[in-house]
């Protein structure tokens, strides 16, 4: 694959429910306007398929090789875009507990799998009484393996939503050799976004010296489950280049690797890391 100096990125944001064929469509729609708006990659968010009740995950997930990836794949051929497909349930070859994964797919201009990632992070969260609000152990599997690829000549490493705040994570992307962009798709939730969503993003791109793409959910899914909204693309200095703020939709963003290195060579962070004391 040839290298880019410049790409136009795109990232969407939908409100995502129990209704697989209305959440498609949406997606789809928003991504066909991308694509007539100039991206060269298109980024969706975490679980964009289905946002639904874990009850239902086994029944709305997909084998890789199903339905819903080809559809997917069909569509980067088509428009020969990368596309970054958010995450979606995936069932396990073999498994009895009835969980799934949290699957991230990156699908090539030919339509061909550049990279596969399964949520290594599950979120669980209660409210102030001890009730569960969020609990992803209930209904998924986590994943055990970090992913990074090359695209474009750009490496780039793959992370989702809860992912966000382990920074360890990106520590380990980033060896033996940098990452030049991090792509996180998410449905970040309402009340913990509100405070930590863009810091956590702009953090990770200034310790990083990199891009960071961040698709997110938008809105209220079911009762007592609402993302924050604000798909975002940051630039290695920490600065937001695009934002889709707090409505369904989607925001463009260039990346440039001249940026990169202007921005490393103006901060020398990751020459002067000291990886013997970090251990």
């Amino acid at each position: 694959m040839s290298s880019l100096e410049n790409i136009s990125v795109s990232v969407i944001s939908v409100t995502a429910t129990s209704d697989k064929i209305a959440n498609l469509n949406n997606t789809f729609s928003l991504a066909e306007k991308a694509v007539q708006g100039g991206a060269s990659w298109i980024s969706l968010p975490e679980m964009f398929a289905f946002h639904g009740p874990y009850a239902e995950l086994w029944e709305n997930a997909e084998f890789e090789r199903g339905p819903l990836n080809e559809r997917l794949r069909e569509f980067a051929q088509r428009h020969k875009i990368v596309l970054f497909a958010g995450s979606a349930a995936e069932r396990p070859e073999s498994s009895t507990s009835g969980k799934v994964y949290n699957t991230q797919y990156v699908f090539g201009r030919t339509g061909e799998l550049l990279a596969k990632y399964r949520k290594t992070h599950l979120f669980n969260l209660k409210d102030s009484s001890g009730k569960p609000l969020y609990c992803e152990s209930d209904g998924y599997l986590a994943g055990d393996t970090l992913v990074t690829a090359a695209i474009d000549g750009w490496r780039v490493g793959l992370a989702t939503c809860y992912d966000l705040r382990f920074t360890g994570l990106f520590s380990a992307l980033s060896q033996p050799h940098p990452l030049d962009c991090i792509i996180i798709p998410s449905a970040f939730t309402h009340q913990t976004g509100i405070y930590h969503w863009e810091l956590l993003l702009r953090a990770r791109a200034v310790e990083n010296l990199c891009y960071v793409v961040a698709p997110n959910q938008v809105g209220h899914h079911s009762p007592g489950k609402q993302s924050f909204g604000h798909a975002m693309i940051v630039d290695p200095w920490g600065t937001k280049i695009a934002d889709t703020g707090h409505l369904p939709g989607s925001a463009v963003g260039q990346l440039s690797r001249e940026r990169v290195a202007q921005c490393r060579a103006q901060l020398p962070a990751l020459n002067n890391q000291r990886p013997d004391l970090y251990k």
